[in-house]
This record gives structure tokens, sequence and C-alpha cells, in this order.
């Protein structure tokens, strides 16, 4: 059994310089308020020290997870007088229950010691433990306390979900006229409905101050469902793929049992999320939620509705290179009547889509125009959950039909007019897909796979504590990431594992722990025809499933086929 490694001093020499700092604070002169970089920086390098203080850095975003029926606390630190605050908290997946204190610093450190400044202060709660509540929110919304003379002190956040577990953001800074940390809304952030038919809505916006002034890369993102308006971009992407519970940074904790009692506590509730959001799929409860982003347009049209129906649009500007972002002030219409028409969805040319099937509406069908006769045609089909089956068909005739368990490219050669790509769940629950039809293959969005996307093991290197791994290149540019992870159902095999594939997540979703390696392949390496890697440090007579990730620049990010291997007993 290894030893448990010793704890981080990051976060004690984090609270030790919080304490300094706010004694210090007794001999300065009055100044103009500031961040203390220092902290900052050191909150930025070591993310244990934030998940073991449950400090909030200043002018940074903070991801947290609050479990049903539990409370969490976060602090965030105001050192000097006359400050301004910013504290902006943003839910995921549920409503959010949050309150908003501040009490003393431990030291009254006013950075002045003048009476008239204490004067200024506002009345403290008697209870000085408890503080004095500044601010109290219930609801799904984005919410934000802001203050431009802020004392000295430290602000307490509690938050509850009484519906569900959720994931949230939360946002704190003392310079919020300064940051830039999301995108801006212009000055109007409706989303106006400009038109409207029985199966058609179009919809017209102003663009963000971030896009046409500070030229960032923001790209804006539609969504439509017919059940309610999202508030959130985390909500969006919470609905289409899951909310689950963060990994806590490596060297989190200070060994004691109540720790360890938590974190065992912590792994049984992330189960009983996981799996009530299982039965929630196979209920047919998911949302039906459609997602397009479409570049800098500023209009934007949904076709093929479904007449006399209520459709609900949200609208969000996101940066690409981080995935912050703000939502526009979202809108509902009902299409006007008339005779039911097919639910067929036009697939635009070199456009990837995200949509669904679930129980009550199990198959998807797509209508691709191809025009003029082009020499071929490629439909891409990837499941993000569970397999499914797609059809192609031309004519009334099925040319191409699979079960898709990972990726399919399906080639169509001199074909002209428009063909149909039906996708159908094999299971009775509700999953989600991506899918992508050109006529132009270099606008293809995903790494090209080697045709064997197998992870090999080489039996005769398997030890007690290492294993070497080889798998494929892809003759491009590429990052290779390999990440590993127990397979906790080995010692059970009677049991059917709950294990579900997800393909159209990124790899930082997975927990540092199972990170082992990333490597870039670049210039004449890309010649390599074979990668291997020796993963060591591994646990004697123990299952791992090993998965590796390729990623191209601009592209989206692929996995191979998982491996899974068994380390020896006894060497």
């Amino acid at each position: 059994m290894y030893p448990r490694p010793t704890p981080s001093t990051v976060t004690m020499t984090l609270l030790l310089h919080f304490l300094v700092v706010s004694l210090s604070r007794l001999t300065w002169g009055q100044q103009l308020p500031t961040r203390d970089e220092e902290i900052f920086q050191l909150q930025m390098a070591n993310p244990e020290s934030v998940a073991d203080t449950k400090v909030l850095p200043d002018g940074a975003e903070t991801k947290g997870y609050v479990f049903q029926g539990t409370r969490k606390f976060f602090y965030f630190v105001v050192e000097e007088d006359s400050a301004p605050v910013a504290i902006t908290v943003t839910p995921c997946a549920a409503q959010l229950d949050w309150t908003l204190s501040l009490m003393d610093l431990p030291e009254d450190g006013s950075g002045s010691s003048d009476d008239q400044l204490s004067e200024q202060r506002p009345r403290r709660h008697p209870n000085p433990k408890q503080g004095t509540v500044v601010k109290t929110y219930v609801g799904y919304d984005v919410s934000t306390y802001v203050t431009y003379n802020s004392p000295a002190g430290i602000y307490t956040l509690e938050i509850k979900s009484p519906e569900k577990s959720t994931s949230v953001q939360i946002y704190a800074t003392t310079t919020p006229d300064s940051d830039h940390l999301y995108p801006e809304l212009p000055t109007d952030p409706r989303l106006d409905i400009t038109s409207f038919r029985k199966n058609k809505v179009s919809l017209a916006w102003k663009p963000s101050p971030s896009d046409v002034i500070y030229r960032e890369p923001i790209v804006y993102c539609v969504a439509i469902n017919s059940r309610q308006n999202y508030h959130t971009w985390c909500s969006v992407q919470s609905c289409l793929y899951g909310d689950q519970p963060p990994a806590q940074p490596e060297h989190t904790g200070f060994g004691f049992e109540h720790e360890r009692a938590e974190r065992r506590q912590h792994r049984r509730d992330k189960t009983a999320d996981k799996e009530g959001r299982a039965r929630d799929r196979e209920g047919g409860e998911e949302e039906d939620i459609i997602v397009e982003c479409v570049g800098k347009k500023t209009l934007h049209t949904f076709t093929n509705l479904e007449p006399a129906k209520r459709y609900y649009f949200d609208l969000f500007a996101v940066d690409e290179t981080n995935n912050r972002s703000v939502a526009y002030i979202g809108t509902s219409i009902i299409t006007r009547p008339g005779p039911e028409i097919r639910k067929h969805i036009v697939l635009k040319d070199g456009k990837l889509r995200t949509s669904s099937v679930r129980k009550s509406s199990p198959v998807k069908t797509f209508d691709f125009s191809v025009g003029e006769t082009v020499k071929d045609v490629m439909v891409t089909v990837q499941p993000c959950i569970e397999s499914v089956q797609a059809e192609v068909w031309r004519d009334g005739t099925k040319i191409r039909s699979s079960n898709i368990r990972n990726l399919k490219d399906f080639w169509i050669r001199d074909i002209s007019g428009d063909i149909e790509i039906k996708v159908k769940s094999l299971r009775r629950g509700s999953t989600h897909f991506r899918i992508f039809a050109t006529t132009r293959p270099n606008k293809y969005p995903f790494p090209r796979l080697p045709d064997d996307k197998r992870i090999k093991v080489f039996e005769n290197l398997r030890q007690c504590d290492s294993v070497t791994l080889a798998w494929l290149s892809t003759k491009e540019v590429s990052q290779y990431c390999l990440y590993k992870r127990v397979d906790k159902q080995a010692k059970r095999p009677t049991k059917r594992s709950r294990g579900r594939n997800r393909q159209c997540l990124e790899p930082d979703m997975r927990k540092r722990t199972e990170k082992v390696i990333c490597r870039s392949i670049s210039g004449t390496d890309v010649d390599r025809d074979v990668l291997m890697e020796e993963v060591s440090g591994l646990s004697p007579d123990t299952t791992y499933i090993f998965d590796v990730y390729v990623s191209s620049f601009g592209k989206q990010t692929l996995a191979y086929r998982s491996a899974t291997v068994t380390t020896k007993k006894i060497c």
C-alpha cells in the first residue's frame, strides 16, 4: 500500500499570507484599492489551495459542485476599505439558493486609523461568525453582487442546491471595471424574432462589443428546445453532456480522518448522482435541445419546426479560447398553425451539428442537398454516449447502414440531388450524437484516425507495476494524450457495467490524476507509424482502462478504442 503524499504547504502558506497581510495593514497609509498579485499568482499556480481553503481568487473564475441537500461555503478577502467588489454566481444544472455575508477581518485594519472612516463602515451583525447579510438569491439566472465602496472584510458565500446536485461557477474581483473575463453584452441584449411561419423562425441580435470592438475570438451559439429557456451556457452543456462532479486537485487535504470520510461520502454521492441521471435518460426525461454555433453571424433561421408549437430560443456569445460566455435575453414563440410537416432537419454543408434521439422520438431524419453531380459526399456520425444506428437513403432506397459505437464516415460517390440520413437509438433511453455532411472533404472537422484504432498491449512487457502500450499515428501534426483509470467493475464481473461512452467530451473533463502524458508530434515525427509508451507506477493484480485522445489544430478531439489490461499479480 502506497503512503499518502504529505499535504502541500501551499494551503498553509496562503492562509498565513492572508493573516500577515491583515495584521500588517494596521501600519499602512491609505491607498487606492488593488489586487494582491502575489496571493493571486499563488492561488492560480496551486489550485489545491483554493480547494482546501475555499478562498476565491481575485479576478479569476472558480468552478465548484454542490450536492443536493448540502451547503458549500466560499470566502473572498477584501484587504482595503472603499474597495469595489463584484461577486458573480452562475448555476449550471439546477437553481441555486445562495447567501452572501460580510464580516470583519481578524484584526480591524481599515487602511487608516481615522475614526471618520470607521464611522462610515456599515453596522456588523452582533454574531461575528455570521457577519452581515448583503445579498440573497434563489433562481436559475446568473446573479451578481456589486458595490463600489466595500469595507475591508471577509465575504462568505453560502450555496445550497434545493432541486438537485449541480456545478457552479463563481467569479469574485476587486477590479470589476478593468476585468474583461467574460464577453460583453451589447446595450440591447435581446434576441429578436424577425419573422416566423408554421415551420420556420428567423432570429437576429446585436453583436457583442467583445467581437466588433475588441476583436476577441467570439462565436454566437443559438439553442432551441420546446420546454424552457436556458439562462447560462454551462446549463446548455450540462443538458447535452451531463454535469459530473469535478475531480479534486491532486494534493488537497491534510490527511485527517474526517477528510477521508468526506471523500468517501463524495464518491457515494457522485455514484448516486450518476445513477439518477441514467434513470432520467432511460425514462426519456432528457430535454431535446439543439445547439447551432453560427460563427460571427448575427442572423439565423431555424427550419423544419412543427406547426402550432412553442419553441424557446437562447443565444450565447462564447469566447472560443476559454469557453467563457455571456447570455443574451432569450425568447419564445408559438409557430403558426398548419398541416403537419415532415420532421426532417436540413444539414448545411460543412456544418457540425449536435442533436439527440429519445424515447418519444427514437429516430431523427436529416436532409442534405447535394445539388449538381459531385465526386464525393461524406457523412459522419459520432455518438456522444450510447451507440446509434445510421442509415443513408437516396430516392427511397437505403444505400448505407451501420451500427456506430465511436465514429463512422460514409463515403458516397457520383451522386446528385438530395439524400436522407436517419439516426436511430439502439436502446430505450435518450442519447446525443453529432452529425456532419459535406461535399468538401477539406472541411472535415476531426483528425484522421488510422483504420486500426486499437491501443495494443505488449503482453511480454506486462509487469506487476507497469505495462507498455502502442498505437498507430494519424499521419498529421497532432497531440496525443494518454489517460488511465482503474476498472472498478473488474472484481465484480456479474454486475453489468454502467460505463458509457463520452465521445463528445474533451479530455480535460477527465480527472487530473488519470492523466499519464501528452505528446505533441510534429515535423519529421509525423512519419512515425507507431507510438509507444511505458506506463509505470501501477498496482499489482489491478485492472486498468487506458484511453488515447488525439487532437489537431482547429479540429475536434477524438479517442482511440479503450484498452483494458491487468497487471501481473506476482513478479
